[in-house]
């Protein structure tokens, strides 16, 4: 005779059949694999091995511009339906996959906001503190002039001395000290001595391997935000990672609030004149510490390492740097205006985020009311559809043959509609509408002074090119040992 329990686990287990049939059967029309598209343990897997974009590409590559990857869950290629999920006056939703990033149970950030109008709201008075800032320019020209004297004073090798520079840690200190000049009224000191001041390195480890995995399961949400489990999170009385940046992010917005005489003129000021509250102003300075960081030190790094790993491209970068000096066409430090009239250096930061986008989330939007047509296929209400960013970037249909090559000579050579067409693809990277990532201009304001500060001064070449950098990504980049032998370069 059965027992009860067996009985249970049978129904159970029945139940758990006719769901994962009927997910599949929903979506049967869509290409896909039959046992990816059945459960998120594929997803699960891939980002815990940590290749997850790569895997994402092969997928592509393998059904074509959309394709499943969980039961209810399709990824894009296409840029025009990126950009329509975004659009203003779209009707797609956030899907639940954005709150999980939240550093506060109990608060949101711009990026995990999922009501739209909150989400609109909330950008119309954060969006000048990020775009229109003279504060901006001279931060980040501070941070650069700290990065130059770091790497002066510890890390140039000799034929008599060998002092490894390793690129991974110098570019996340330098973007973390820009953070800390921009908005929290001083630089955090990572630069002073090139140290992870508050051990930010192995919370980011810690938090984007285990949020990711929760992302797939975002019910688990509705436990961790609640009593007791809410104690995982970051809090002010921590001595290191998020809860101290969250501390000193307390400190800055009681001090700027505080008096409006002394406030120091910085994107946390415009913040306070856009009436932003003060919790606001805490969760989006601690958006700007998590998104602000890794995104900016990854591009820098991996065009650094595309560049010397394309001799060609180096010398011809590091050729319009010195004759645009020896012609008084760009100042020292230089000016953003500058910098953007140097079509070599564009066609570099362009083809370095391209060639390796520094984030590649999936990004869910929610399908709405009455489904849509996706690349052919009729795609029912509530399927959330996700970007496959490194199949974007790396698409044959909007790159060419050589697509997966490093090669910024594509944005010289290409006409104007072509040229239009490459810079709306790359952009999408940095998301597109009413989602577009809020601090791109800055980021934008980074990359054109620092590859010139840096190269004009010194001369980088990869230590172990066999194996150049350890790479994890599960939506997320986290990297270490890219190291390089770095020699000062005669003055021009």
């Amino acid at each position: 005779m059965i027992s009860a329990t067996s009985l249970i686990g049978i129904f159970l287990f029945a139940v758990w059949t006719a769901r994962v049939l009927w997910a599949w059967y929903r979506l049967r029309h869509i290409p896909g694999s039959f046992w990816v598209s059945c459960t998120k343990i594929w997803q699960v897997k891939t980002q815990i091995k940590g290749a997850w974009h790569y895997e994402l590409r092969k997928l592509g590559d393998q059904y074509g511009d959309l394709f499943r990857v969980g039961p209810n869950q399709l990824m894009t290629v296409d840029v025009d339906i990126v950009r329509r999920m975004a659009h203003p006056k779209s009707a797609y939703t956030r899907a639940p996959f954005y709150q999980t990033f939240r550093f506060n149970p109990a608060q949101d950030h711009s990026f995990s906001l999922l009501d739209d109008q909150e989400h609109i709201r909330r950008r119309t008075n954060l969006g000048p503190g990020y775009t229109g800032n003279t504060h901006v320019e001279i931060c980040i020209d501070r941070q650069v002039a700290r990065l130059v004297d770091l790497i002066q004073r510890k890390y140039i090798s000799t034929s008599n001395e060998y002092r490894p520079l390793d690129l991974t840690a110098i570019t996340f200190f330098f973007a973390m000290d820009c953070i800390g000049d921009l908005s929290y009224g001083q630089p955090f000191g990572c630069l002073d001595e090139g140290t992870d001041v508050h051990k930010f390195t192995k919370w980011n480890e810690d938090f984007f391997s285990t949020a990711i995995v929760i992302a797939n399961f975002h019910w688990l949400t509705k436990i961790f935000f609640r009593p007791p489990f809410n104690k995982i999170y970051p809090s002010t009385r921590d001595n290191d990672g998020v809860g101290k940046y969250m501390a000193l992010a307390h400190e800055a917005v009681e001090r700027s609030f505080g008096d409006d005489k002394k406030r120091r003129r910085d994107v946390l000021a415009s913040f306070i004149e856009q009436g932003v509250t003060k919790e606001e102003a805490i969760n989006e300075l601690m958006l700007q510490v998590v998104a602000g960081t890794d995104t900016v030190a990854t591009a820098i790094r991996m065009t650094i390492l595309f560049l010397t790993s394309s001799p060609v491209a180096y010398e011809k970068l590091k050729s319009e740097i010195d004759e645009a000096i020896s012609k008084g066409k760009i100042s020292s430090p230089i000016r953003d205006t500058e910098a953007r009239q140097l079509p070599y250096l564009q066609a570099v930061i362009k083809e370095g985020v391209r060639v390796f986008p520094v984030v590649t989330a999936t990004f869910f939007k929610r399908v709405p009311k009455g489904g849509d047509v996706i690349s052919g296929y009729f795609v029912p209400e509530g399927t959330e559809v996700g970007h496959n960013v490194l199949g974007i970037m790396r698409s044959r249909k909007y790159w060419g043959e050589d697509a997966d090559i490093f090669r910024p000579e594509r944005w010289i050579e290409a006409d104007e509609e072509t040229f239009e067409m490459m810079t709306g693809v790359v952009e999408t990277l940095w998301g597109a509408g009413r989602y577009k990532c809020l601090g791109r201009a800055i980021a934008q304001v980074e990359l054109n002074k620092v590859f010139v500060e840096l190269l004009r001064r010194f001369d980088f070449a990869v230590v172990t090119p066999q194996h150049p950098v350890d790479i994890v990504n599960s939506g997320f980049f986290l990297m270490s040992e890219l190291n390089m032998r770095v020699t000062e370069r005669k003055s021009i």
